[in-house]
C-alpha cells in the first residue's frame, strides 16, 4: 500500500469520525449509534494503518485486497441494515400499542382538551381564557 492510500485512509476514517462526534454533540444521533460509527470510522483508519496485514489476507484467500474490503465493507452495511430493521420493528410495535392504549382512554374517557387552548373542556364550560374574553 503507497503512503498516499495509506493518507486517504487514515484522513477518511479521522474526518468521519470527526463528522459523527459534531452529529452526535448537536443532539441528532443517539450514543448507542454514535459508538457503532466511531467503532466504523476507527476500522477505516486500522485498515488503513495495517494496509499490507490486508494484502496478506487477500491472498491467503487467494482473492484481490480490493474484494475482501468490499466484501467486508457490505457484510457491515448489511449489519445495519438488519440492526436498524430491527429496532423499526420493535418501534412501530411500541407506536402501535400506545395509539391503542390512546384510543381506549379516549372511548372511556372522551377526548381531552388541553388546558389553556382556549377551547371549552369536556364538561362543556368555557376556559378561562374564553370567559375573559367575553
Amino acid at each position: 500500500m503507497s503512503w498516499k492510500q495509506l493518507l486517504v485512509a487514515v484522513a477518511t476514517g479521522v474526518a468521519f469520525g470527526f463528522v459523527i462526534i459534531s452529529i452526535a454533540r448537536k443532539g441528532i444521533l443517539s450514543m448507542r449509534y454514535t459508538v457503532g460509527w466511531l467503532f466504523i470510522a476507527s476500522c477505516i483508519v486500522v485498515s488503513g494503518v495495517l494496509g499490507g496485514l490486508v494484502t496478506r489476507i487477500a491472498k491467503a484467500m487467494g482473492i484481490q485486497p480490493v474484494v475482501l474490503v468490499t466484501a467486508v465493507a457490505g457484510i457491515t452495511m448489511l449489519s445495519i441494515t438488519v440492526q436498524l430493521s430491527i429496532t423499526v420493528s420493535g418501534l412501530t410495535e411500541r407506536v402501535r400499542t400506545l395509539a391503542e392504549r390512546c384510543a381506549i382512554l379516549e372511548e372511556r374517557d372522551g377526548p381531552h382538551v388541553v388546558q389553556g387552548s382556549g377551547e371549552s373542556g369536556n364538561d362543556g364550560s368555557a376556559s378561562s381564557e374564553e370567559a375573559m374574553n367575553t
